[in-house]
């Protein structure tokens, strides 16, 4: 597992400089911090909302600006520690971002592991490293141990203290199987129930339908047969590069997003996909984008060949935002608008992501 539960603090960068973000990852993780990189400012005000992270680094001029509602959402989300990028040198800008709450301001020519320092600083003031500060994390699930909360994606989910405790335990094995034995020496009172091996698996029952985790196919907990129970293993990795911090983030997108190799062949799809087009995510790996969407003008010419606007952004167009199509759904054609991106998932390695949003109004 690529993820792991863990109490390390968690530090969002938010930044479209793929090197410079790079470079800055990699020094706070020699401080031993957890990282994870947004390159568009949209997906970071998601990030925020549900990762609370430790600390917040951003530049602000990403995405023409729309970096400060990244900055807006640290602050609405727990006032968490902001450090802004100054990538202008601009004294105005500079003001700006004290005048918002940010905690400090870094010129864009500021050494990486000064820098890691900084943010390190900022991180232990921000969340002590004791056990009342602990924050958990597992894919998009994440526990506040000190405030007694669990969010998965953002929303709030209500647990009993049996059921906190149960998942607490499990979190911090960190992906290790639990004996039930060892759940019941570790776990407090399990209500009235006598403590036995079928107390635990009712509980784990209760629990799992409190996150909505299929046992089928488990997301947060799996059955070890005749052991115990343990963190779910990955059962839908992303493509090589991206972690379950940015498969966490695009699950928790709203709008169904699907990431494709220069070939555009399926790589990924999000939960909001598989919803969307009504296929199992699973089954779309290795799939042509072009057999999934079937995309075309809203006139019904098809748009593939040299039409085709993924196969453009791919040969340098660049980005692209709300291109309205029609897309093949399972009871349909939809009325889409289709916004197209680059994600760098290494060196060299270069892929497109698709965002398929409905459009409220099918003749614009």
């Amino acid at each position: 597992m690529t993820t792991r539960a863990t109490d390390a603090p968690l530090v969002l960068v938010a930044d479209a400089d793929a090197r410079a973000s790079e470079a800055l990852a990699s020094a706070l993780r020699g401080e031993g911090l957890q990282v994870v990189i947004c390159r568009h400012a949209a997906i970071a005000v998601d990030a925020v909302a549900f990762h609370r992270p430790s600390v917040v680094v951003v530049d602000v001029s990403m995405d023409d600006g729309h970096g400060w509602d990244v900055a807006t959402a640290a602050r609405v989300h727990g006032k968490l520690p902001t450090i802004v990028i100054d990538r202008e040198n601009d004294g105005a800008a500079r003001r700006a971002a004290y005048a918002a709450g940010a905690d400090d301001v870094v010129g864009a020519t500021a050494d990486p592991i000064e820098f890691a320092t900084r943010v390190h600083a900022r991180a232990r003031r921000a969340r002590p490293e004791t056990r009342t500060g602990q924050v958990l994390r597992h894919r998009d699930l994440v526990m506040d141990v000190a405030a007694h909360e669990v969010r998965i994606a953002g929303r709030r989910v209500a647990l009993t203290a049996q059921q906190f405790g149960l998942l607490r335990v499990i979190l911090e094995a960190g992906g290790a199987t639990l004996e039930r034995s060892q759940l019941i020496a570790r776990t407090d009172s399990l209500d009235t129930e006598p403590p036995s091996d079928r107390a635990i698996d009712l509980h784990i029952t209760r629990l799992r339908h409190r996150l909505r985790d299929d046992p089928r196919t488990p997301r947060y907990i799996e059955a070890v047969y005749g052991v115990g129970y343990r963190l779910a293993q990955d059962d839908q990795p992303g493509p090589e590069g991206f972690g379950d911090y940015a498969v966490a983030v695009l699950d928790a997108l709203p709008d169904a997003v699907l990431v494709v190799d220069p070939s555009l062949m399926l790589r990924f799809a999000n939960l909001a996909a598989e919803h969307l087009f009504g296929v199992p995510r699973a089954s779309l790996g290795g799939r042509h984008c072009g057999d999934l969407l079937d995309c075309r003008s809203c006139g019904g010419a098809p748009l593939d060949g040299p039409r085709c606007i993924g196969r453009a952004v791919l040969g340098g167009l660049g980005q692209v935002h709300d291109a309205p199509a029609i897309v093949r759904g399972p009871d349909g054609p939809i009325a889409a608008a289709l916004s197209y991106g680059h994600v760098e998932v290494g060196k060299g390695k270069t892929l497109v992501t698709i965002t398929v949003r409905r459009r409220e109004d099918p003749s614009a």
